[in-house]
């Protein structure tokens, strides 16, 4: 293995999700993680794919084609940290990069059929990792699914949206109210996806909310094997069985088979 380290940019601004995924993949060796509050201008992706994998597919391409576009890719001289101060550090070196571009560049938008797929990457210089996740219900034919945050109408409505969940599943008994939490996280160069894993938790969707932790559907989402929803949780408790817990462990493993080819 090289000595220089493989770069892999955190595609979310989500300051928790960060720190989350820093921990889980801390003990890999070979890669530095940059938060994607590193690069300003990143243009927010229009997650309009049928699946979870298609829109955490696009994310990562997307954002991996249009950092190398305007040519800020320069992660020797910066630092991982989150505190606010070098967040603002790393905007300001961002913001001199993108004015000194042409300023002709224009996001590439692709739909998930016409993503290329790179079975071997000519090189490692800049990877992005991205994910989607949402909530399936069976009794829903797999909804809310890839609209679980916007399920209501409005983007992170939770409120609205646990309602209107309840709405659907009114007068369907427990045993057929079966559901499931979903995050595909899916990695990518310029060039390609590298690969998408899939991590899912199983549980049923109760007819009250119970506790007041966690976000979205935390609440109504009961994890069998301890009796508590995802509300009810610790968050340590919580992201020990998670999707993206689970999801975070097999990208780890596929990422080490990668970083063992070069």
């Amino acid at each position: 293995m090289t000595e220089n380290p493989v770069n892999v940019v955190v595609g979310t601004n989500n300051r928790h999700k960060f720190r989350e995924i820093s921990e889980i993949l801390s003990g890999l060796p070979g890669i530095e993680l940059h938060a994607l509050s590193a690069f300003a201008g990143v243009p927010e992706i229009e997650e309009n794919a049928p699946t979870f994998a298609g829109n955490a597919q696009k994310k990562a391409y997307e954002m991996a084609r249009f950092i190398a576009l305007v040519g800020r890719v320069g992660f020797a001289s910066q630092s991982t940290s989150m505190d606010d101060d070098d967040e603002t550090d790393f905007e300001e070196l961002s913001a001199k990069r993108y004015r000194s571009a042409s300023g002709r560049q224009r996001k590439v938008s692709l739909t998930p059929e016409r993503m290329p797929k790179v079975t071997r990457p000519t090189n490692l210089d800049l990877l992005v990792m991205a994910d989607d996740s949402g909530l399936e219900v069976d009794a829903l034919d797999g909804a809310p699914g890839v609209i679980s945050a916007r399920y209501a109408g409005k983007h992170g409505d939770d409120a609205a949206n646990n309602k209107l969940l309840l709405k659907n599943l009114k007068g369907v008994p427990p045993e057929k109210r079966k559901a499931r939490f979903v995050c595909e996280i899916a990695l990518a160069s310029p060039e390609g996806i590298l690969f998408t894993v899939r991590g899912t938790v199983e549980g049923l969707i109760i007819d009250e909310q119970r506790g007041g932790g966690g976000f979205g559907y935390d609440p109504l989402f009961l994890y069998p094997p301890t009796g508590k929803t995802f509300g009810e949780m610790a968050g340590e408790e919580k992201n020990k069985i998670s999707h993206r817990s689970n999801a975070l462990a097999l990208f780890k493993v596929e990422l080490k088979k990668l970083l063992d080819k070069r």
